[in-house]
């Protein structure tokens, strides 16, 4: 499975549904940028799950997020909330994927606007 599976549509438009060029995408802001997701999700330390998936709406919600700890390859630590939706039509109706993940500043604070 990859991030490719997970991806919503957004993602898939701007790749225009081409995985090799998201796929090379992915490692040259990884080799890039060893902060950014890709960095830390292909080339980082660690990563933790910090917070329990939180449903909105519920356990019948079809919106839920959840916070990921990071430390990239040279130590630093970032977080990310992750935004994901339930397909509600077919295909794939009642998959998961993700919307969007918003990182964190350096300190791991999130914008609170």
């Amino acid at each position: 499975v990859s991030m490719w599976e997970f991806a919503g549509e957004t993602t898939r438009f701007i790749f225009k549904h081409n995985m090799t060029e998201f796929i090379e995408s992915a490692h040259e802001t990884a080799e890039e940028f060893p902060t950014s997701f890709f960095g830390v999700a292909l080339n980082g330390n660690s990563w933790e799950m910090e917070t329990k998936l939180n449903r909105v709406g519920g356990e019948d919600g079809w919106i839920a997020t959840q916070v990921m700890k990071t430390i990239a390859s040279d130590g630093r630590m970032r977080r990310w909330q992750w935004e994901l939706r339930k397909n509600r039509r077919p295909p794939c109706m009642g998959c998961w994927y993700v919307e969007s993940i918003g990182s964190s500043d350096r300190k791991g604070n999130f914008d609170p606007s």
